[in-house]
């Protein structure tokens, strides 16, 4: 409990001190005391407590001892499964950043690095901790739903999907669509068979696209209003 981290603090000009949430309030003054540069709170995937409610307790402790260091959860889960994890971080995690508990996250797990890492991100973007790409919503397909809704939303966000930032919706039909979508900042909606609107923000800007021409005018319409940057691979390219 209360452990110093030596090297990990030295090399951000103070001390890293861990925590595992047993601690009492003896321990916890001598932290604070201690001036540490940053928290961080290690729950074990087998902790016989529940962590979320740990991790608001300890913080709740640490704000009545006037403690401004930031703090980051350290979860562990003993699963590399790639729904369980992302559902399990999400609602642990999720939770405590949405109620504005904690700076960061260090997302530990026995899967692949690079899916860790899309899982951790994917987390603080869900909590609106760190917007690192664009963000789609998208309506769950109904009898309505003019187009293959899956197929268009993996296409358009293989072409979008790069933009911090922005959101799209992609919505079936023109009878729920609009409404649900009314926080995005553009907006891909089937009208008729065949036929997309495009819309920026709550108004529709473009109507009646054929179908085979709405990705790139979607595309446009991100460029008329300044959102669009070029994706890292044409970047690269063009160097």
């Amino acid at each position: 409990a209360g452990e110093v981290q030596p090297g990990q603090g030295d090399r951000v000009g103070g001390l890293a001190v861990v925590l595992d949430g047993t601690e009492d309030d003896h321990v916890l003054r001598k932290v604070v005391d201690a001036k540490p540069r940053f928290l961080l709170l290690r729950c074990a995937a087998t902790s016989p407590a529940p962590r979320v409610f740990m991790g608001r307790s300890i913080l709740t402790r640490l704000q009545a001892l006037a403690c401004r260091a930031p703090m980051v959860w350290w979860f562990q889960y003993d699963t590399d499964h790639p729904d369980t994890l992302p559902i399990r971080a999400g609602s642990e995690l999720g939770g405590l950043f949405v109620d504005g508990l904690g700076e960061g996250l260090f997302l530990d797990a026995p899967a692949a690095a690079d899916f860790v890492r899309e899982a951790a991100f994917n987390v603080l973007q869900a909590s609106r901790m760190r917007i690192s790409k664009t963000e789609f919503i998208s309506c769950p397909s109904c009898g309505r739903t003019l187009f293959d809704l899956q197929e268009t939303s993996a296409r358009i966000r293989s072409k979008t999907g790069h933009l911090p930032g922005v959101r799209i919706a992609i919505m079936g039909c023109i009878v729920n669509g609009p409404g649900e979508m009314a926080d995005a900042d553009f907006g891909y909606v089937g009208s008729a068979a065949g036929k997309v609107d495009l819309y920026v923000k709550k108004k529709c800007v473009k109507r009646g696209i054929p179908f085979a021409d709405a990705d790139q005018a979607l595309i446009d319409l991100i460029k008329e209003h300044g959102k669009w940057e070029d994706p890292p691979e044409e970047e690269e390219e063009a160097e």
